[in-house]
């Protein structure tokens, strides 16, 4: 009797032992947790530029060595535009009771080396000529004509229907000295408020060109003179001028035939 549950117990331990050895067989592993990725930062977005919007965009090569491109327009404000080879600037001139259209018919401009331009009056005298001004007068010029003589006339002290960039840097700062048709030398300086616009018929299109002015004297004073610039350091175009006797001003811009 002993015997018997003796062996009976041997067995219960044997079958015990079997068991937990099989359970430990089919437990599966526990899972090792992925690591997480790590995203890539997100480069911000640049800030959009605003301000300025090209109505043309192709570039024109108006000099031979300088691309510009033809018209650049503010979204808030009026345009400026780059001067091409053949273009007709029409200016209505009025001078003793009289009005008369000027036309300025560019062959070759660059705002740093050049200007050569013919040009023709449509009623008044019906002169016409052809003036090339050089670097000289381009950049220091002091003297500036606008009644010109016909035929050939080459300038290197004076400039005319372009102001000269020695006069653009000192009006940046405030004030400057030149003379108008042999006249005397005066200081002109720039008015509280310079930015100035005007209407014109660009291509067949209405258009407000931006510019900034200068003058010999204040509003309401005897013998004030005004000049209006087109505001582009490219393309210092006197877009605007009254000399107490007579006065211009651009009126339209037409195409190259």
């Amino acid at each position: 009797m002993k015997f018997l549950v003796a062996l009976f117990c041997s067995l219960m331990v044997s079958f015990g032992v079997f068991a937990q050895a099989k359970v430990a067989k089919t437990t599966p592993p526990k899972p090792v947790a992925a690591k997480p990725k790590t995203a890539a930062p997100v480069k911000p977005k640049a800030k959009p530029k605003a301000k300025k919007s090209s109505s043309s965009s192709s570039k024109l090569n108006t000099s031979g060595e300088m691309e510009f491109e033809e018209l650049i327009c503010y979204e808030d404000g009026p345009c400026t535009f780059t001067i091409v080879r053949k273009d007709t600037l029409v200016y209505e001139v009025n001078a003793s009771g009289k009005q008369y259209d000027l036309l300025i018919i560019p062959n070759k401009f660059d705002g740093v080396s050049i200007a050569d331009f013919n040009w023709k009056m449509i009623g008044g005298e019906n002169k016409s000529g052809h003036v090339v001004i050089n670097s000289t007068g381009i950049n220091n010029a002091r003297k500036y004509m606008f009644t010109l003589p016909g035929g050939e006339l080459k300038l290197s002290d004076a400039s005319s229907f372009w102001l000269s960039n020695q006069n653009f840097k000192e009006i940046a700062k405030g004030e400057t000295t030149l003379a108008i048709d042999g006249g005397e030398t005066e200081t002109f300086k720039s008015p509280p408020a310079d930015a100035v616009s005007t209407d014109i018929n660009y291509k067949g299109r209405p258009l407000s060109i931006e510019g900034f002015a200068l003058q010999n004297k204040n509003e309401g004073e005897s013998g004030r003179k005004e000049i209006w610039v087109m505001n582009v350091s490219n393309n210092l175009l006197v877009i605007k001028l009254d000399n107490v006797s007579w006065s211009m001003k651009l009126k339209e811009v037409r195409m190259k035939l």
